[in-house]
C-alpha cells in the first residue's frame, strides 16, 4: 500500500515525465530533414535534388578570395602581417564563420604563405 508521501513523489515524477514528453514534441527542428517519398506516379528522378552537394568549385584565386571574403568584416592586413602559422590558424577559424569551402580556405591559406 502506498503512504500519502510515496504517491506525490509518484504524481511529481508522473508530472515530469508529461512536461518532457510534451515539450521534446513542440521542439522545432526535431523532425526529420529527408524529403518525402515520391508521390503515386512520380518519378524519383523529377524530384528536386539537394544542390549544395553539387556546388561547384571556385575558379577565383586565393588573393581574390581573400580580399572578398576578409574585408566584408575586417579591415584587411597586408600577408607579412602574421607567420604563416598565424594565417593558418585564422583562415582556419574564419572558414566557419565566412562560410568557406575547404577549398576556399586552402587557396586564401596559399596565397598568405606565398606572400608571406
Amino acid at each position: 500500500m502506498l503512504t500519502k508521501r510515496s504517491r506525490r513523489k509518484w504524481a511529481a515524477a508522473l508530472s515530469v515525465i508529461a512536461v518532457a514528453i510534451t515539450t521534446a514534441s513542440l521542439v522545432p527542428g526535431c523532425k526529420s530533414s529527408e524529403p518525402p517519398p515520391p508521390e503515386a506516379g512520380e518519378s524519383p528522378t523529377t524530384r528536386p535534388v539537394n544542390a549544395s552537394v553539387f556546388q561547384p568549385k571556385t575558379h577565383k584565386s586565393g588573393s581574390q578570395l581573400w580580399s572578398e571574403n576578409c574585408t566584408r568584416c575586417h579591415n584587411i592586413r597586408p600577408p607579412q602581417y602574421y607567420s604563416d602559422a598565424q594565417w593558418d590558424m585564422i583562415v582556419h577559424h574564419m572558414r566557419l564563420r565566412a562560410n568557406l569551402t575547404g577549398d576556399e580556405q586552402r587557396k586564401i591559406t596559399e596565397f598568405l604563405s606565398a606572400s608571406n
